[in-house]
């Protein structure tokens, strides 16, 4: 992991920040390895470089990854907003979401916000047993399930651009998927924190 690093961006030994996003991406990598495996498998990890997956849209790297790209994108509007090109946010229910007419919104709204809260009821099943309750996890559901937003929300940020430019008339949209995408960005954290792993800020 930090060698692909360094290759991308050069030597970033001395960079504090740096090494903590590549311990961060390390261990996503290991743990959705693991946790993607039913738990009643086993699991054979192989420590070595092509052992783990770090590539591709079926690893921990691409959600963490994604992850980044909305942090990127919240900060890159207050940054502008405070320079005054973008106006304040305004209230939730103030919002026009009737300007969310991009099928990829939607894809995130049914697929991804709507039902998260099943899918964290499957993470932890008490089947009664005769021996008495029995947890049974069931990690792997979490993890497809960020696997898959972060795919839903990847095809639709390379599409589509959320922050326009600074004119009125192009706010209320604008708006609308920011609410949308903070909606995304909690559906992220609340998932990433069931696999004890700090969402991140850049990479």
């Amino acid at each position: 992991m930090y060698e692909a690093s360094v290759l991308k961006y050069g030597d970033l030994s001395q960079d504090e920040a740096w090494t903590e996003t590549i311990s961060v991406l390390t261990s996503a990598a290991i743990r959705f390895e693991m946790l993607s495996t039913a738990h009643q498998n086993q699991i054979l990890l192989d420590l070595e470089e092509a052992g783990i997956s770090t590539k591709g849209t079926k690893s921990g790297t691409f959600v963490m990854y994604n992850c980044a790209r909305l942090a990127t994108l919240f900060e890159t509007y207050r940054r502008e907003a405070e320079q005054g090109v973008y106006p304040a946010f305004p209230l939730p229910l103030l919002l026009n979401y009737s300007s969310l007419k991009e099928e990829g919104e939607w894809l995130l709204l049914f697929n991804s916000i709507l039902p998260f809260q099943e899918v964290l009821s499957q993470v932890i099943q008490l089947p009664i047993s005769s021996s008495g309750v029995r947890i049974s996890p069931s990690t792997e559901a979490v993890c497809k399930f960020l696997i898959q937003l972060s795919m839903d929300f990847s095809s639709y940020y390379n599409r589509v651009h959320i922050l326009g430019e600074p004119r009125p008339h192009l706010f209320s949209q604008m708006f609308a998927r920011l609410q949308l995408m903070r909606a995304v960005r909690e559906v992220f954290h609340s998932a990433l924190m069931t696999l004890h792993l700090p969402p991140l800020n850049q990479i």
